[in-house]
């Protein structure tokens, strides 16, 4: 503990600064995403409803709003969990580092659906208007940033996947085997039902 001191120190600071910075970020992303929830793309008709809703894209719209607010939510807590704790030397072997890969993980797939989100408002903003060329332009405008974003945070990604398959392996462990076997019964019986 004496030797690692300076080591110990220089990363509580991190380790808040980083924290800081990205429960701003997600508080930043809940605030967008809810208020994009009470603003209703494409308008309302005479009664109060949406016009677009019964449309696909305003259901994607609608899927893809919700989740960005869940998954920024539960990043500002993880962030926030990480910035309430004492930050001590035995914390940063498997508490601290899972939060901080969780909330990062909440924060992109926040960012990543946010970004859906924006792309069905321009495809429902686009059903107003009847012109191939722009309703193509503006296509490709709005999943732009989609795609960047997406290559931009592609190591992120193989990172949560190798995290993802560890999660899962204690989930197994966690599950009782009778609840598995009932699951594999149950799908036994739907195949042989076909």
């Amino acid at each position: 503990m004496e030797k690692h001191e300076a080591l110990l120190s220089d990363a509580r600071e991190w380790i808040k600064e980083t924290a800081q910075s990205c429960s701003a970020v997600a508080v930043l992303v809940a605030t967008v995403v809810f208020a994009a929830a009470y603003t209703v793309p494409g308008g309302t008709d005479g009664n109060g409803f949406p016009r677009f809703l019964h449309e696909t894209i305003f259901l994607v719209f609608t899927i893809m709003d919700i989740v960005a607010l869940v998954s920024s939510l539960g990043s500002v807590n993880m962030f926030l969990s990480i910035l309430t704790s004492p930050c001590e030397m035995w914390d940063f072997r498997k508490s601290l580092p899972r939060k901080l890969n969780a909330g990062f993980a909440l924060l992109f797939f926040s960012m990543a659906t946010t970004m859906l989100s924006f792309s069905a408002t321009v495809l429902i903003n686009i059903k107003l208007e009847k012109n191939k060329w722009t309703s193509t332009l503006t296509y490709a405008a709005a999943f732009f940033p989609v795609c960047i974003f997406a290559l931009v945070q592609f190591p992120l990604y193989v990172a949560m996947k190798g995290c993802l398959r560890s999660l899962l392996r204690n989930l197994k462990k966690i599950i009782p085997r009778f609840l598995l076997n009932l699951v594999k019964k149950s799908r036994r019986k739907k195949l042989w039902d076909i």
